[in-house]
């Protein structure tokens, strides 16, 4: 079965963690008539007419460097377990006061998946804020023969503070406009990016110098296989592999699989992943003085090189 389009992580950073990167945004905001160009020019009013409105900044100027790195470390730590990615963006940190929104788009070109990780107030004197996104489900045809409106049609996430959402870029997504208290402090606050497939991983006795070979014979063969029929595909599927001591493989598990056929009613997809997973495990590797995972992403379909 494909992997969900949308994974929410309530409780994301360790609260200490969470808190500090708030109340740091709280102190930038205190005694504004003591700020300075120095610490307080630090924010672009980013405004695309019918997409963007919204205030953002490289978060270490707010948060500062310590703690902007430790959340994009957690970030990738939990990517390459939950994921297998191991490619995060550094993020941006946005402020969204009253007016601000984020029309309909996608972001086919930028990753494999958004994130968006709230450190905004559970209690604010604010409404809105909420990130949609689109179900992968047909609006058309799956309400031929019965009423749907607003949020029938797409996800609704609150952002509830150290709450991670990811989602597919590829589905539409928006922003509800936030009404309320101009105060910022009672903005949304949130750090977004994009996360994509960095090669693959290697944990374990195997140098990764030792891998390439044969997941490369796996690959290309399988490329001459299904060349034609592959093409078709879009979207990345990742695949875990415990490699024993002697060099074969112990076992193999799809990890994710967001592979979308452009035509929903396609049904060939099972059976082609499974001839891949038959040449994984048939896969011989040099023998080693330990047990080694390998995690290997097979991309179907483009990014454009520097996506995510």
């Amino acid at each position: 079965m494909p992997s969900p389009p949308l994974i929410v992580t309530d409780g994301f950073l360790p609260a200490e963690l969470a808190l500090q990167m708030r109340r740091a945004i709280d102190e930038h905001f205190t005694n504004p008539q003591a700020h300075r160009p120095e610490t307080h020019q630090v924010w672009n009013y980013w405004f695309v007419p019918e997409l963007y409105t919204d205030l953002r900044t490289s978060p270490e100027r707010v948060i500062g460097d310590e703690w902007a790195a430790a959340f994009h470390e957690a970030l990738r730590r939990w990517s390459i377990a939950t994921l297998g990615m191991a490619n995060v963006t550094w993020p941006y940190l946005s402020l969204y006061v009253p007016g601000c929104r984020q029309g309909w788009h996608n972001n086919s070109l930028n990753g494999r998946f958004g994130f968006i990780y709230s450190l905004t107030r559970d209690l604010r004197r604010t409404l809105g804020g909420e990130t949609l996104v689109r179900r992968e489900a047909d609006s058309f045809r799956g309400n031929l023969t019965q009423p749907q409106a607003g949020r029938g049609f797409y996800e609704t996430v609150e952002p509830h503070f150290n709450r991670l959402l990811i989602f597919d870029d590829r589905l539409p997504h928006a922003v509800e406009r936030i009404e309320g208290a101009m105060d910022p402090a009672e903005g949304r606050f949130v750090l977004h990016g994009h996360i994509s497939e960095g090669g693959p991983i290697v944990e374990g006795a195997l140098p990764a110098a030792a891998i390439a070979g044969p997941i490369g014979h796996v690959l290309g063969g399988f490329r001459g296989e299904a060349a034609a029929a592959a093409g078709l595909y879009h979207g990345p599927l990742v695949v875990r592999l415990w490699v024993g001591q002697t060099g074969s493989v112990t076992d193999c598990r799809v990890l994710l699989d967001r592979v979308i056929h452009p035509d929903p009613g396609h049904a060939d997809w099972e059976s082609m992943c499974e001839r891949l997973l038959e040449r994984f495990r048939a896969a011989k590797f040099p023998p080693a003085a330990g047990e080694t995972t390998i995690t290997q992403p097979v991309a179907f379909g483009r990014l454009p090189a520097g996506a995510g």
